[in-house]
C-alpha cells in the first residue's frame, strides 16, 4: 500500500491530500486520523515532505470547513424547515440546542471527534456564526489537528514499523466505539424523555 500511496503523491502531487483534506469534512465521517499518522510515516520515511503535506492538508480541511459553512449557512435551515421534523429536529429544539451550544469550543475540539467536525460547520452556518470567527477558529483547529496527528506518524515511525493496513483497522475500529457510544447516549436520552 506505501507504494500505491507514494506513486499517487509522486504522479498527483500533495493535490491529493488537499482533496482528502476536502472530502474528510465535506464528506461523510471518516477516520482521517489514520491517513494522516500514515502521512507522518511518509514524510518520516523522507516519501514526502513534512511541511508540504501539512500545508496540503490544512488547505484541504480548512476549505471544506468554509463549504461546509456556506452549505449551512445557504440552505441549511430551509433543509431543517422542511425535513427536521422527520429526523426529531424541530425550531424549538434547534433555538434551544443553539442558546447552549458553545461553537467556540466546538470547532476548536470538534475536530478531534469524527462525525462532530463533519457536522460543526453546517450548524455554524446554520447559527450565522460570524464569518472572522469561524474563519480563526477553523484555521487554528485544523492546523493542531493535522499537525498533532502527522506528528505523531513521524514519531512513531522513529521506534515502530507499523503496516498501513493496522492504521485503517484501528481507525475504522475507534469510529465504530464512537458511533456505538453515540447511539448509547441517543437511547439513553430518548428512554429519559418518555
Amino acid at each position: 500500500m506505501e507504494s500505491l500511496v507514494i506513486a499517487y503523491l509522486s504522479k498527483y502531487g500533495y493535490a491529493i491530500l488537499f482533496v482528502a483534506g476536502v472530502f474528510g469534512i465535506v464528506g461523510i465521517p471518516a477516520p482521517e486520523e489514520s491517513l494522516y499518522v500514515y502521512v507522518g510515516m511518509l514524510a518520516k520515511n523522507g516519501s514526502i515532505s513534512f511541511t508540504g503535506a501539512l500545508f496540503s492538508l490544512v488547505a484541504g480541511t480548512i476549505v471544506g470547513m468554509i463549504i461546509s459553512y456556506t452549505l449551512g449557512r445557504m440552505i441549511g435551515q430551509p433543509l431543517l424547515d422542511r425535513y427536521g421534523k422527520y429526523l426529531g429536529v424541530t425550531k424549538k429544539r434547534l433555538r434551544k440546542t443553539i442558546l447552549h451550544w458553545d461553537l467556540s469550543r466546538a470547532l476548536l475540539a470538534g475536530f478531534f471527534v469524527p462525525g462532530i467536525r463533519q457536522f460543526n460547520p453546517y450548524f455554524a452556518g446554520i447559527a450565522k456564526f460570524s464569518i472572522p470567527g469561524f474563519l480563526a477558529l477553523s484555521v487554528l483547529g485544523a492546523f493542531i489537528w493535522v499537525f498533532i496527528y502527522m506528528s505523531a506518524g513521524f514519531l512513531i515511525s522513529s521506534y515502530i514499523r507499523i503496516e498501513p493496513e493496522y492504521l485503517a483497522a484501528a481507525g475504522a475500529f475507534f469510529f465504530l466505539l464512537f458511533v456505538a457510544h453515540f447511539l448509547f447516549k441517543l437511547k439513553k436520552s430518548s428512554n429519559t424523555r418518555r
